[in-house]
């Protein structure tokens, strides 16, 4: 069954990088290092160095090795921390069925990472309620300690939570707590520092890559907040499976106590709680599997606790645990709506309510194998991909070949194009620069783009932004950057060229602030034919409560800024600016790049006050 369960899941991503914007961060993070590029200085994402094992491709065979090795790995770990937790209701062969099973149907929907965060969290509730001494298996926790680590350099989210994990199974697990969190803080440090290593960064970035991407993850629920419609069923179904959760400890509390259950309840909340942030966060179809991901061990732990308290209490066992005391309360088909439960709940966590079909598993094997044995094969295979990437981009003979010999960074996400054709990928840190969510991000990328070499390039889209943002506002500093210290070489429909040249911008000269209430419109100051108007709002201090719920949660009514007859989204953190709402002639941009953009008015969805400050452009 773990044979079956592994070949019908590790080997089903996409193995040739894409254009579009997940494809180009997938590639990205598998091109970086074979691009001299390091995490921290040169980028910060919320994938790390590692985070190439969830999406390898071909274009590196080790990648695709390593990642395929990951994927076995995380598969195979979940396969058997459900089947343990199974045998506690069935025998051991039933058991590996509904293990693979349920591995097979969920990890197909998700990332690896993400499957080996549903592996830990079952073998932490496993560990944490285990009828046999907990410090029996105190290997675990500097164990988990040191998967979260590696976790943390391959998507930082994740990782953090399943070192939250191994926490808790430190605090409220059996056993010698201050040898076990010695052993198990060694065994996160060793292995942070070994993974960093061998990952070809230097230790000395880790600190700037571990805040960056503190940053980036504190930034993401608030700037790319999202609620699709419908969305009353989901947040119904997700709602309703936090209250069977819930039942479920209460019936243990009330058995129990509250005590015995502390530690499981919270890596339960762990668990849940970023299911629900990642789902809820930015909800859209296709997102809820996640949610459900983080739920079945936890819907499995109750099965299993439930399973076993049946079988100690006909044993007539005296011992007290969690499980013990759920045999009292819970009558004898409550097991059967528990397993309904866990199954809707598969079901619902999964692309599809089948596994893949053989053949295609078999294909995605085959083509995984003949990649790594076989150069031509892969020479062929990428070149391909090369050449479907370059009919998307359409990028012109004459803009190829005037980024040809240059360093280039591409607006605002397609970090497929340097490869695509062959170019020296140089972009600033956060490089799909939508995702500077925050002030110092924004510095960050502007600093960069400042101080690259002479010969520096940018590339710029003119498909706009994502979430209804205007371009010229992802990232305010950055874009402001770009129209000040680059100038414009060649434009088609689709591209513009940006090279490196002296800041033209002199000092803005600043007016003063305006108080304005929700939704009040105020026109734009006249400013003169070569001078670039900026403005920078502050929102004013909201309910405490709704803060709360923005940090928490997220924020359902987003900060627009209606301009003319077009509204625009920005983040809070970013609404200082400077915003541009008054592009001149004089920078050179084309109209198809908002080179001819002007706010006649602006309106504010939110009470502040509004500053405007005008820099003028030199004409050297």
């Amino acid at each position: 069954m773990l044979l079956a369960c592994v070949s019908l899941t590790a080997p089903m991503s996409a193995i040739t990088p894409g254009a579009g914007l997940d494809p180009s961060w997938m590639t990205a993070l598998n091109l970086a290092p074979r691009q001299g590029l390091r995490f921290g200085p040169d980028l910060l994402f919320t994938m790390g160095p590692w985070g190439f094992l969830d999406h390898p491709h071909a274009t590196s065979r080790a990648n695709l090795v390593l990642g395929t090795v990951f994927a076995v790995f995380a598969v195979s770990l979940a396969w058997l921390a459900f089947s343990y937790l199974f045998r506690r209701v069935t025998t051991v062969n039933r058991a590996a069925v509904a293990a693979a099973g349920l591995v097979a149907l969920i990890a197909q929907a998700n990332s690896m990472s993400a499957v080996l965060l549903m592996a830990t969290g079952a073998l932490a509730l496993l560990y944490l309620s285990a009828e046999r001494p907990p410090g029996q298996h105190g290997w675990l926790p500097p164990t988990l300690a040191a998967e979260a680590a590696v976790l943390v350099q391959v998507k930082f989210s994740v990782g953090v939570v399943a070192t939250a994990i191994a926490a808790v199974c430190l605090a409220f697990g059996a056993g010698h707590k201050g040898r076990q969190a010695a052993v198990a803080g060694l065994s996160w440090l060793l292995a942070t520092t070994l993974a960093w290593l061998l990952a070809g960064q230097a230790l000395t970035d880790y600190p700037g890559w571990f805040a960056g991407s503190v940053q980036i993850a504190a930034g993401y629920t608030e700037a790319m907040a999202l609620e699709d419609k419908p969305n009353v069923l989901p947040y119904a179904v997700l709602g309703a499976v936090v209250a069977v959760i819930g039942g479920y400890f209460v019936r243990s509390w009330r058995a129990e106590g509250l005590r015995p259950l502390i530690g499981v309840l919270l890596v339960s909340a762990l668990l849940l709680y970023l299911g629900f942030r990642e789902v809820a966060g930015r909800h859209q179809p296709g997102r809820n599997p996640f949610f459900f991901l983080t739920a079945a061990p936890v819907l499995a732990w109750s099965l299993a606790a439930r399973g076993s308290a049946a079988n100690t209490a006909k044993s007539a066992s005296t011992a007290k645990s969690i499980v013990t005391g759920l045999a009292v309360r819970d009558p004898a088909g409550n097991l059967a709506f528990r397993a309904a439960v866990l199954v809707v709940t598969v079901l619902l966590a999964a692309r599809s309510w089948l596994p893949t079909e053989p053949s295609q598993a078999m294909a995605a094997w085959a083509d995984r194998v003949q990649v790594v044995t076989d150069a031509r094969y892969q020479k062929a295979t990428l070149s391909q991909a090369q050449r479907q990437a370059q009919q998307a981009y359409g990028l012109s003979g004459e803009l190829r070949a005037a980024v040809a010999d240059h360093p280039v960074a591409v607006d605002s996400f397609e970090s497929s194009l340097p490869w695509a054709y062959d170019l020296t990928w140089r972009p600033v840190p956060v490089f799909q620069t939508y995702a500077a969510y925050t002030l110092g991000l924004d510095r960050r990328n502007a600093e960069a783009l400042s101080r690259a070499a002479g010969d520096q390039r940018v590339l710029r889209s003119a498909v706009g932004a994502i979430d209804g943002r205007n371009p010229l506002w992802d990232s305010p500093r950055y874009v402001l950057t770009e129209v000040c210290g680059y100038r414009p070489e060649l434009s088609d429909a689709r591209w513009l060229l940006l090279r490196k040249s002296t800041d033209r911008c002199r000092p803005a000269t600043a007016m003063p602030a305006r108080t304005l209430a929700r939704g009040a419109r105020i026109d734009l100051p006249e400013v003169g034919a070569r001078q670039l108007l900026v403005m920078s709002f502050t929102p004013s201090q909201v309910n405490p409560l709704i803060r709360l719920g923005r940090a928490v949660d997220k924020s359902f009514s987003p900060l627009t800024v209606s301009c003319g007859q077009a509204s625009y989204r920005v983040p809070r953190a970013l609404a200082g600016g400077p915003l541009i709402v008054r592009m001149p002639a004089a920078a050179g941009w084309p109209a198809g790049y908002l080179g001819d953009f002007s706010c006649p008015a602006i309106a504010f969805n939110e009470a502040g006050s509004v500053r405007f400050s005008a820099l003028t452009l030199s004409t050297g």
